[in-house]
C-alpha cells in the first residue's frame, strides 16, 4: 500500500493587500501546524512536497527541513476578482470546465495536480507514505478524479465530500487538515478526512 497526504496549509493571515502567493502564516497558523503534525500519521511521513505559496512552505517546514517545491500544487488560478462571488463558486461545482478570463477551471487543475501526484505515487515504494502540501481548491479539484463535491453553503464555503457513497466531510475544510488517500496496486481504495480539532474530540 501507498500513502500520499494531501494537506491543505494552515492558517494564513487575512491581509488582502498582500498578494495570495505571498500570505505569510498567522501565529496561531504555526501553532495549528505543529498541533495537527504532532498526529500518529505523520511520523511515518518519507517526503514532503509543497506548493511554492508561501502559506503552504511554512506549513510544510514544521513537518520536515527537507521539501521538494512543485508549481503544480500551487492553488487555482482564479483569474478576475470582480467575478468570484457566490454564483462563480456555487457554479464551479456544477460545471468543471466552468473558469474566469485569465482563470483555471476545476478540471484545469485536477489535470495538473493529477500529473504531479501520478508522477509521486509510480516513484514511491510500497508501505511509504508522502505528504503533500496545497490549498483547498487544488485539492478538491484533484479528488474530482473520485469523489462528488457539492456547495452545501456558498457563504460559509462549506463542501460535502462524498467517496463511494460515504462521506468524508460536510462542513469547512480546516487551515490545517489533511486527507489521507491510500492506493493498492496504484489504485485508490481508501480516503479519510483528519483535522487536529476532530481529532482530540473523537
Amino acid at each position: 500500500m501507498k500513502t500520499i497526504i494531501l494537506i491543505r496549509h494552515s492558517e494564513p493571515i487575512k491581509d488582502r493587500t498582500i498578494p495570495t502567493a505571498e500570505l505569510p502564516l498567522s501565529e496561531q497558523g504555526h501553532i495549528k501546524a505543529q498541533e495537527l503534525f504532532s498526529l500518529d500519521v505523520f511520523r511515518s511521513v518519507e517526503a514532503v512536497y509543497t506548493s511554492p505559496y508561501r502559506r503552504a512552505y511554512s506549513t510544510a517546514e514544521k513537518l520536515s527541513d527537507r521539501l521538494k517545491v512543485d508549481e503544480r500544487f500551487r492553488e487555482r488560478e482564479l483569474g478576475n476578482p470582480d467575478t468570484l462571488n457566490a454564483e462563480f463558486w456555487n457554479r464551479q461545482y456544477e460545471d468543471h470546465n466552468y473558469k474566469n478570463v485569465d482563470g483555471e477551471s476545476l478540471n484545469d487543475t485536477k489535470e495538473r495536480m493529477t500529473s504531479a501526484i501520478n508522477e509521486i505515487i509510480s516513484a514511491v515504494q510500497d508501505g511509504n507514505t508522502v505528504a503533500i502540501i496545497s490549498h483547498a481548491a487544488a485539492i478538491c479539484a484533484f479528488l474530482l478524479n473520485w469523489c462528488t463535491i457539492e456547495v452545501m453553503d456558498v457563504q460559509k464555503k462549506l463542501r460535502k465530500i462524498t467517496y463511494q457513497g460515504d462521506v468524508v466531510i460536510n462542513g469547512i475544510i480546516a487551515t490545517p487538515s489533511a486527507f489521507v488517500l491510500e492506493f493498492e496496486n496504484e489504485q485508490l481504495c481508501r480516503i479519510k478526512y483528519i483535522d487536529k480539532q476532530a481529532s482530540c474530540n473523537n
